[in-house]
């Protein structure tokens, strides 16, 4: 079993979702204390829902542990709810969608389209190893920065 690349989940950007869902209860709580009728009940509301939302995508991105992304026996593997194992050989195209701090994936096959979102550890530094060693192995892949 030759591992090439291997990149593991990160929970320090869980973290930011806890903040937002304290931020929008503080909101909720301040709505209720300076009472302004019809726009606090609407803004209470509103954040209500964002912040169950966030409170959501919170617990399951603390749950996530392990390798996220690895390449091994040349074949790529993403690790989402279950394995999907990709051969490096059906690959036609990587397109890498670049944020601050995590990035998407998508991978086209003849067959299908696989995509995944990536909170990593070390993000910058992973996503510039995958993308070397995919390009090393003549895989087209195309980056598109998400800030500015």
């Amino acid at each position: 079993m030759k591992k090439e690349f291997e990149a593991y989940y990160s929970k320090a950007y869980a973290w930011i979702f806890a903040i937002l869902v304290v931020v929008f209860l503080f909101g909720i709580i301040i709505f209720s204390i300076f009472w302004v009728p019809i726009v606090s009940l609407i803004f209470i509301i509103i954040s209500s829902i964002i912040s169950s939302t966030f409170a959501y995508v919170f617990l399951i991105a603390v749950r996530k542990k392990g390798v996220a992304i690895q390449i091994t026996n040349n074949k790529l593997i993403l690790c989402k709810k279950g394995l999907i194992e990709i051969p490096i050989d059906d690959i036609l195209k990587i397109s890498i969608y670049d944020g601050d701090g995590s990035f998407d994936i998508s991978i086209k096959t003849q067959t299908q389209k696989y995509s995944m979102h990536c909170f990593i550890r070390e993000q910058r530094k992973k996503k510039n190893e995958l993308i070397t060693l995919l390009k090393t192995k003549s895989i087209r892949v195309v980056t598109v920065d998400l800030i500015g």
